[in-house]
């Protein structure tokens, strides 16, 4: 028979000092619903036990009882019980109803308080966890407005009280400061207890290569990306029928810069088992020639080829450029009319070419302190223009990177009906070709890629070059074998034409043509203008005496800064193949006197006659074979 509060307090007095106090003092403190009733009964217990000189123990002991007894409640085996719920989760001690998610705790007193997380349906149902960088989302299912909506947030969110109201009130899930925090709980109470139902599933937030799988077509993956980027998602699907856009675009490969386009676009996706870095296929001739739609008809390979969806206007921001190549990571980048942004570049693509080729975007600083992570990609990327994208003066490391095809005639006859048919028939190719390389061995792409490199490096090209034109033709290779069997693969010798040459890249020689040239062009300034019947009647910039040219110093810095030539750099490799004339300290500034007047020149070694100039453009200068025209 349970005892009464007077018998309890009996036996506690006639305790013997080496007895411990019993636990049904403990558990009837919280039978006693009423809470003046409840505080005088402990503070009657505490009475009792300093009369014993033992009130330490106990109120250790209470303070024991009651974290144990707030523990069992919040493990008591409760299931959320809304109506139609997405899913059925145990969450502890709330009670998880229509009416809202509430619980009853103790405070110091003893007193049951009700607490409130929220006051409508509302729980955890999907983590989603990040293959890139390991960081997880929740996606909270909650009941307004007579629906079920979701939203998908940071952990972090629902990790902080106050990160948790700023996230997620503005969607109309009434969480405040006041119920932010058992909010919280709740949350952290139905992930800890139902660990099957909410098992982290793989997530990415982008395209592209994820191991041996591939975004989008993995199905174990779940796209969970930003919103900004969902035109670009939604787009790279298949639509229409494949045997008429492979009939198609068979037709149309008869014309081989075209080819080149749609094998650059395929082998965007060999650059990451391969391990080469992006390059760029710049395709550019006037207007008129059909270099929208075969862009169109290149990205078709992957998906919709619409302006705006795979094909984009080149008409963005520096930043966007990168962040969309970030997002496609392995899909080609395909721009449009290169030249609308010519002016935001200052005329002068080398920036943009080493950028987007080296596969990395600049850190970003965090408010908060920090790195942003650093957003990575390896594509290839396709541009048509009205001019070429590099320079004269450009660097040869941009000069390296491009592959540029200068039109001759027209892509494509009637672009209209091409662009209606790829516009509707799209999206295949890319998977199926994605499918082949999963099946297939790494080992035998890499062989044959080295032996198409060796090939290519024979060749009077650089290694850049050679790699980006052995993906490509290894894509075509591969391209024939699935869908177009019936056709011969393209060889180096259909596109050895389109590869940069090694005097082409080097920027020294170019540096140095340009000078002699400019020379040549302005005789009259290296003439005495004091000789009688001179022609010089302005500057002088220096003499030609015999094989040597000597250029006033100051001129020619002027000279090669205007034309984005780095005099620096430039003139080391000219030392190093021997261009320039050194003076008695062994140095190539000379302080010598022109026509009477003393300053500082750089002295250039000529050609005397033209027996000196060989038939392929190149001077030679003692040991040195030197480009001259």
């Amino acid at each position: 028979m349970e005892k009464s509060k007077e018998e309890l307090l009996a036996g506690i007095e006639a305790l013997d000092p080496a007895k411990p106090f019993p636990d049904e003092i403990f558990y009837r403190i919280f039978e006693i619903d009423d809470g003046v009733e409840r505080t005088q009964y402990i503070e009657a217990l505490r009475g009792t036990a300093r009369r014993l000189k033992r009130a330490t123990e106990f109120n250790n002991l209470l303070k024991s009882f009651q974290l144990d007894y707030a523990q069992r409640q919040r493990q008591t085996g409760n299931r959320t019980r809304f109506t139609e719920q997405p899913a059925e989760l145990e969450c502890g001690e709330w009670e998880a109803t229509d009416f809202g998610v509430k619980t009853v705790r103790f405070d110091k007193n003893f007193t049951r308080v009700p607490v409130a997380a929220c006051s409508h349906p509302i729980l955890p149902v999907e983590i989603l966890k990040n293959v890139d960088t390991a960081t997880e989302r929740i996606t909270l299912a909650y009941f307004k407005a007579a629906v079920w909506q979701s939203i998908t947030v940071d952990r972090a969110v629902c990790a902080n009280v106050n990160k948790i109201v700023d996230a997620l009130s503005q969607f109309g899930i009434e969480v405040t400061s006041d119920n932010a925090k058992n909010l919280v709980r709740y949350i952290s109470d139905c992930v800890a207890l139902n660990p099957k139902t909410l098992e982290p599933k793989k997530s990415i937030n982008r395209l592209g290569w994820v191991g041996q799988s591939f975004t989008p077509y993995a199905e174990d993956i779940r796209y969970e990306g930003d919103p900004d980027y969902e035109v670009i998602f939604r787009n790279v699907r298949e639509t229409g029928n494949f045997d008429t856009w492979r009939e198609l675009c068979g037709k149309l490969r008869a014309n081989i810069p075209l080819r080149m386009m749609m094998a650059a676009s395929f082998a965007s996706v060999l650059l990451e088992p391969l391990k080469v870095l992006p390059f760029v296929l710049h395709v550019w001739g006037t207007t008129g020639t059909g270099k929208t739609v075969a862009l169109m008809a290149a990205m078709s390979i992957w998906g919709n080829p619409k302006m705006g969806g795979l094909v984009k206007t080149m008409n963005m921001t520096r930043n966007a450029i990168m962040r969309n190549a970030a997002f496609l990571c392995s899909i080609p980048f395909a721009g449009d009319e290169l030249q609308t942004i010519k002016d935001k570049w200052q005329g002068n693509f080398d920036q943009l070419i080493y950028q987007i080729t080296e596969g990395v975007d600049r850190g970003r600083a965090k408010a908060h302190g920090g790195v942003d992570d650093t957003r990575t990609w390896k594509n290839s990327f396709l541009f048509t223009g009205e001019e070429p994208i590099t320079k004269a003066n450009s660097g040869g490391g941009s000069k390296n990177r491009v592959i540029e095809v200068a039109l001759d005639g027209p892509l494509i006859e009637d672009g209209h009906y091409v662009s209606s048919v790829v516009t509707e028939n799209y999206g295949f190719a890319g998977r199926k070709f994605v499918e082949y390389l999963q099946e297939t061995d790494t080992g035998q792409l890499t062989e044959r890629y080295r032996e198409l490199f060796e090939a290519l490096c024979a060749l009077d090209t650089t290694d850049k070059q050679a790699m980006a034109m052995s993906c490509l033709l290894l894509a075509d290779e591969l391209a024939v074998r699935l869908f177009w069997p019936s056709e011969a693969p393209l060889e180096v010798d259909q596109v050895k034409k389109y590869l940069q040459s090694e005097k082409d890249v080097d920027v020294a020689g170019r540096a140095l043509q340009a000078v002699l040239n400019w020379a040549a062009k302005n005789p009259v300034r290296f003439e005495d203008p004091k000789a009688p019947d001179s022609p010089n009647k302005g500057e002088v910039w220096g003499k030609i005496d015999g094989d040597i040219l000597v250029v006033n110093r100051d001129v020619l810095l002027e000279y090669l800064d205007k034309n984005g030539f780095d005099y620096t750099a430039v003139s080391k490799k000219w030392a190093e193949k021997g261009y320039l004339v050194r003076n008695s300290q062994n140095k190539f500034i000379h302080s010598t006197k022109v026509y009477g007047i003393k300053s500082s020149y750089v002295k250039f070694r000529l050609p005397q006659d033209d027996d000196n100039t060989d038939a392929d453009g190149f001077m030679q200068v003692g040991d040195e074979t030197l480009p001259f025209e």
